[in-house]
This record gives C-alpha cells, sequence and structure tokens, in this order.
C-alpha cells in the first residue's frame, strides 16, 4: 500500500516535559488506522500533529514524501479533514452553513460565494450522514449525535482524502453510538478513502481498524491487526485493568472485567 503520510523521530512537549514520542509513523492510503489507549497516552496531541495543528519539536511529518513545512495551511486542509473531540459550547449557525464551512480550503482568494460544486458537495456530505432533514436547523438545537453526524458532514464536504476523528463517539448514548459506528464503518470501506481515529471503545477499533496502534506514554507500544492488538495480556499491560476477549467472528470482542490485572 502506498504510504500517505509518515512520521519520523516525531517528538512534542512542554517546556523540559516530552508529552509524545520519540516515534515513528505510516498511514497507508485506503487503510483505517485506530489509535488505542489510555488518558494521557498522547493520542489527541499524535492526531494534531498529524494534521498540522501542532508543530513538532523535533522530528519530521510528510504527505506523499514532501514535507508538512513545503505545504501552506490551506494545502494541508485540501488533503486532511479533521474532527476534534472537543467543539465549541455554542454554534449559531445553521446545519448547511456548518457543513459549507468544509469548503473554505476550496474557495479561491477572489471567490466571494460559494459555487454550484460546493453546494452539491454539501448535499453529498448531508446525504451521506443521514442529516439531509436537518439542513436548515440551527446546530445548537441538535442533540450530540445529530450534531456529530453535522461535523462529520463537513468534514466530507472537505473531500480531504484522509479524515481524522478524536473520539467521534464519545458522550453519544448507545443508539447514537450505533448509528455513528455504521456510519464510520461505511466510510472506512471506501477504498478511495483513508481514515485514523482515536478512541477508548475497543470494540469500535477492532471493528474499524485494519491496523490497531497502542500509544502509551507517548510512545508506541504495539501496531498490528486488530487480533493482535486486541489480546488480554497486552491489554491488561496498556489500562492496568483485566480484559476478557470473545472471538468466533472476523472481529474480536472486548469485554472489561473487575478487578485490576493481578486479581
Amino acid at each position: 500500500m502506498t504510504t500517505l503520510l509518515a512520521a519520523q523521530g516525531l517528538t512534542w512537549g512542554t517546556g523540559s516535559r516530552t508529552i509524545l514520542g520519540p516515534l515513528d509513523l505510516e498511514v497507508r492510503a485506503g487503510e483505517t488506522l485506530v489509535i488505542v489507549g489510555p488518558n494521557g497516552a498522547g493520542k489527541t496531541t499524535l492526531l494534531r500533529l498529524l494534521t498540522g495543528l501542532l508543530r513538532p519539536r523535533s522530528g519530521e511529518i510528510s504527505w506523499r514524501g514532501r514535507p508538512y513545512a513545503e505545504l501552506s495551511r490551506r494545502e494541508l486542509a485540501r488533503r486532511i479533514a479533521y474532527v476534534p473531540q472537543i467543539r465549541p459550547a455554542r454554534v449559531p449557525l445553521t446545519v448547511e452553513e456548518v457543513v459549507l464551512l468544509g469548503r473554505y480550503p476550496h474557495l479561491s482568494a477572489l471567490q466571494w460565494a460559494p459555487r454550484a460544486s460546493d453546494f452539491a458537495a454539501v448535499d453529498e456530505a448531508l446525504s451521506r450522514v443521514g442529516a439531509e432533514e436537518l439542513r436548515k436547523r440551527r446546530v445548537d438545537e441538535l442533540s450530540g449525535g445529530e450534531r456529530q453526524a453535522v461535523f462529520i458532514a463537513a468534514a466530507l464536504a472537505q473531500e480531504a482524502e484522509l479524515l481524522v476523528l478524536d473520539e467521534p463517539t464519545i458522550h453519544l448514548d448507545a443508539r447514537h453510538q450505533s448509528d455513528l459506528a455504521g456510519l464510520l464503518h461505511g466510510l472506512a470501506g471506501e477504498s478511495e478513502r483513508t481514515v485514523v481515529l482515536a478512541t477508548h471503545d475497543l470494540n469500535l477499533a477492532g471493528l474499524l481498524g485494519d491496523r490497531l496502534l497502542a500509544l502509551e506514554g507517548g510512545r508506541i507500544l504495539a501496531s498490528g491487526r486488530p487480533a493482535e492488538i486486541l489480546r488480554p495480556d497486552l491489554l491488561e499491560s496498556l489500562f492496568r485493568a483485566r480484559f476478557e476477549i470473545v472471538r468466533g467472528g472476523e472481529r474480536p470482542v472486548t469485554l472489561l472485567r473487575l478487578g485490576g490485572p493481578e486479581a
């Protein structure tokens, strides 16, 4: 598989404290890479570095062999769409307006208004997430699951090759988690789309991931196929908790057991 994004010797930190790295990482075109790890492992920091929102303390990130330093913010936004975990509490815009913001990287300096192609991209994105009927509603009026679908639609309207999501199912109830998991599963199955997401949901990771990356203390503990990572011994080392893995299907199911790893 073609390497879409690569990081070599990547580190980031504040003051004298190193938060992430050093680490090397490749994201392959068409794959779904899922990053798992405990709180404080550096998952969000890594995503923000990969999207260009943070600059590494050392090391280099490149897109198809071109260092990020050679790419403008707009060029990166045409290639990478990011759905962060934390967003503004109030968004006084309609759904259509928010999704249309995803077209910003494609607007020229002299363009005063969106083109027909921009609205067509919005239509396609809203249809893809099943939110066409929400188009004229204010985002502030929506449920958590509906809002998440809208922000994903904005990322899809961006028409970027790489979609990056940080904890996409967090704070959602079971129904909306299921709906969103179905949407993400469909996106992950599209051969022309590459997905990188961070999640605490190990079953979601096993369902969606072509490859899982286990992050601990800002370093890569392990990387491999779901069956290679979702093992009780590795998960217990990673999360300091007991796990049981249920097999029998194509993807393993992870169960958390009561008591610490030594119980």
